[in-house]
């Protein structure tokens, strides 16, 4: 199987590279970052491309023509709305759902007539929106959309469409969305800014979502949605049975210094 992995010089991307490489599939990794493609095992054929660059994509992309397209890319930074730049709301948008479609968009012509396969790394946020994630959480709830809008689409034309969505994943991700705490400090929000600085929420195996993925891309019937960890189950279970004002609360006490994440704790 030949399959276009983006977002390959992540945690998750190079990861699934090595996976599929194993395996003896035929990988095209695509990222901006030339650091982290330099790192993937040999015999992988990588392309420094900027996913959200439409004739970047085309002209490296146009000659591919793949069985699957995996989708691995994401950024995101910690903080309130309140503290959120217009332009940093930008970025988390182009960077969650723009460089996701972009590519798709150059490949999807092929991949309809291959009958071919996507699969999609979402997150749980796009199913339960989290306080102080609020950037992230928009960009990928457009994902979420994006995704069931596209399996629904492309399903008669034999495309199997996949979104994997999973809770916070142990790959450096969740600290370096944290560097950004030292700059906005400053604001009504410092206190819960300063709790996320040691907050260590259980995190999933990345090897378990990468697990999802492959199975997304090479099961005879692949699922619509991965949900990977109990909490990316049951937290938009709740929150499509509880009261709004009490769903609020269960989240808020989840946080850094609330209930529910003191007695995690212990």
């Amino acid at each position: 199987m030949r399959v276009v992995l983006t977002g390959a010089a992540g945690g998750l991307g190079r990861r699934t590279a090595r996976r599929l490489v194993d395996a003896d599939h035929d990988v095209v990794a695509v990222d901006r970052e030339e650091d982290g493609l330099a790192e993937l095992p040999d015999g992988i054929d990588c392309r420094a491309v900027d996913l959200r660059d439409e004739t970047a994509v085309e002209r490296s992309l146009s000659a591919v023509d793949p069985d699957a397209v995996l989708s691995a890319v994401g950024w995101y930074e910690l903080g309130a709305l309140e503290d959120c730049p217009p332009d940093s709301l930008r970025e988390h948008l182009e960077a969650n759902l723009l460089a996701v479609h972009t590519p798709l968009h150059a490949l999807m012509p092929g991949l309809r007539r291959r009958e071919g396969r996507i699969v999609i790394v979402g997150s749980m946020v796009g199913s339960v929106p989290l306080p102080y994630h609020g950037a992230y959480s928009a960009s990928k709830a457009g994902l979420d959309g994006y995704a069931d809008s596209l399996r629904q689409e492309l399903r008669p034309h034999g495309v199997d469409v996949s979104l994997i969505e999973p809770g916070p994943v142990r790959t450096g991700f969740n600290e370096r969305a944290t560097e950004v705490l030292d700059r906005i400090d400053d604001t009504a929000y410092g206190d819960q800014y300063r709790a996320f600085e040691s907050y260590a929420p259980d995190a999933t195996d990345p090897d378990a979502v990468v697990d999802a993925i492959v199975a997304a891309a090479t099961d005879e019937s692949p699922r619509a949605r991965y949900r990977v960890s109990a909490r990316a189950n049951w937290l938009p279970r709740l929150r499509s049975i509880l009261p709004p004002v009490v769903y609020d609360r269960l989240i808020r006490s989840g946080l850094p210094g609330g209930l529910l994440h003191r007695l995690i704790e212990r």
